[in-house]
Parts: C-alpha cells; sequence; structure tokens
C-alpha cells in the first residue's frame, strides 16, 4: 500500500528559489508545485487543496501576507497550514503575519532540513500518524 505524498505549494517571485524548495522538498518524497505568480497560485490553491503553502512575504502583489489574508478568509481553505518565508524578521513583521493566520514564520536564508521539518510540523498529528506510521 502506497500512502500519498505530502502536497507542498511554494509561492515565491524568484524562480532560483523555487527550484531549490522544489529540489529538497521532492527529494523528501513531496509532491511540490511552485509558482512565481500568486495570483495564479490562489486560484491554484482553491481547486487542488494542499496539504500546507510555503509562502514568501515581498513579492508583487498579491504579496505573502495578502496571500495569507485570502486562504484564512476563504471556508475551502481556511485550514490549509501556510509557512511565510520570508527575509522580514523582524518581531513586529512575525506578530503581522501570525495574525494574518500564517502557521510558521521562517526567515531566509533557511537551511532546507529546517523548512522539511517546519512543513512536517504545521500538519495535523493525525495527517503524520498516518504518513509516517
Amino acid at each position: 500500500m502506497s500512502l500519498k505524498k505530502i502536497k507542498v505549494v511554494a509561492i515565491d517571485d524568484v524562480a532560483d528559489i523555487l527550484d531549490l524548495i522544489e529540489y529538497n522538498l521532492s527529494k523528501e518524497g513531496m509532491d511540490v508545485t511552485t509558482f512565481t505568480d500568486s495570483g495564479e497560485a490562489i486560484e491554484y490553491i482553491g481547486n487542488n487543496l494542499p496539504d500546507v503553502v510555503v509562502s514568501d512575504w515581498m513579492m508583487p502583489e498579491p504579496n505573502g501576507l495578502q496571500v495569507c489574508n485570502l486562504l484564512k478568509s476563504n471556508i475551502v481553505t481556511r485550514e490549509i497550514p501556510l509557512i511565510m518565508l520570508t527575509c522580514k524578521g523582524s518581531l513586529t513583521d512575525y506578530k503581522e503575519a501570525m495574525d494574518a493566520g500564517a502557521s510558521d514564520y521562517v526567515v531566509k536564508p533557511v537551511r532546507m532540513d529546517e523548512l522539511v521539518r517546519r512543513i512536517k510540523l504545521v500538519l495535523p498529528f493525525d495527517f503524520l500518524k498516518v504518513k509516517f506510521g
């Protein structure tokens, strides 16, 4: 019996960062879909319901905070964990992201093993129990 892969949507306006994320998360057995256009990502997320979203904050509109607000205000997508991946490292920025509904906040540059760990941490316990025994 094969288990379903963790479905991740990664959003960043820098394609090289997305390539790095996709390569490393795929190596961990995750199914990764990437977007440089956050508007396209929001549409995809609403139709495909990934297990987790990793979004940069500083992008053309909608920026990561707006993505978070849009997903959390939609009954269909509000339960999807969102990890904000950003260069913005102040406590005020952290609070703003968490108040918008982000599940976690990771400051760039990020080690990929840390991102993998953070993804697993934001998933519901029952999900992980089924996925990883």
